[in-house]
């Protein structure tokens, strides 16, 4: 795939070389001519595609355009707020649950993981349930699903690429926007394919670059990365239980479905 795709630049540099210096043949310079007709007639994303291409496939025993130099994250503590760009971030605790709350199914191979805090929009437009969930990933825990409902369990190596759903404390619901200037309690939920949760759990907290897609026009906060994190222990808690129910002899119900 990557070897099409830088051909052409490639064959470029190749008829450039060639009609470099004196003593060249009108065969050669014939030839660097039609070559710069041929670029001058591209399309200037199509350029810029192929450019990309070739400058990934020269740096790839390299690394790429990685950076080696990220800087170390930052280690911050529990209500400490963290600022990604377009959302201030604070953690406070983790919870374990078989079955968080009435909109929840219960889950008979695992738990769900909650980790609890606050999320106030500092960008100038309304956020989406995107960025909200790319802000936090867990790290080091086996058995996320990678996505919601996927059954799609993923090993201890991939679980920064477990996806979290997120919800709104004060009445379990769904947040589908982050409206700038307000601040908002919210729990960030993985579900887990595990015996028994973790006693802790690593939260990574993640920046975005505000820029635009190279291949495209579309310009918005990209490149989620971990910039921040902390360590808190995990409090398993007894599964929700319907008002008036009878709850299980291992279970007690709790007041509230996520506080």
């Amino acid at each position: 795939m990557t070897v099409r795709k830088v051909r052409a630049p490639l064959r470029l540099l190749m008829l450039c070389a060639v009609g470099s210096g004196e003593g060249r043949s009108g065969n050669a310079r014939g030839s660097i001519g039609r070559a710069v007709v041929w670029v001058r007639d591209r399309p200037l994303k199509q350029l810029a595609a192929w450019l990309g291409a070739l400058a990934l496939a020269l740096t790839a025993p390299f690394g790429g355009w990685a950076d080696a130099s990220h800087p170390p994250m930052t280690v911050v503590t529990a209500d400490q707020v963290v600022k990604t760009g377009p959302i201030d971030v604070t953690i406070t605790r983790i919870r374990a649950n078989t079955r968080p709350g009435e909109t929840f199914a219960a889950m008979e191979d695992g738990q769900y993981l909650l980790v609890f805090g606050t999320a106030r929009g500092t960008a100038k437009t309304t956020l989406t349930n995107g960025e909200l969930a790319d802000a936090i990933r867990l790290d080091g825990v086996p058995g996320l699903e990678k996505s919601f409902y996927t059954n799609d369990y993923l090993p201890v190596t991939k679980a920064m690429s477990a996806k979290p759903t997120v919800y709104a404390v004060e009445d379990s619901t769904l947040m589908t926007a982050l409206v700038p200037d307000l601040t908002y309690e919210v729990a960030w939920v993985w579900r887990q394919q595990a015996a028994a949760p973790p006693s802790s759990i690593d939260v990574q907290v993640q920046g975005f670059t505000w820029r635009q897609r190279s291949l495209d026009d579309y310009t918005g906060w990209l490149d989620p990365t971990p910039t921040a994190h902390l360590r808190l222990p995990v409090e398993v808690r007894p599964p929700w239980v319907k008002p008036g129910a009878t709850p299980s002899p291992a279970a007690s119900p709790t007041p509230a479905a996520t506080s």
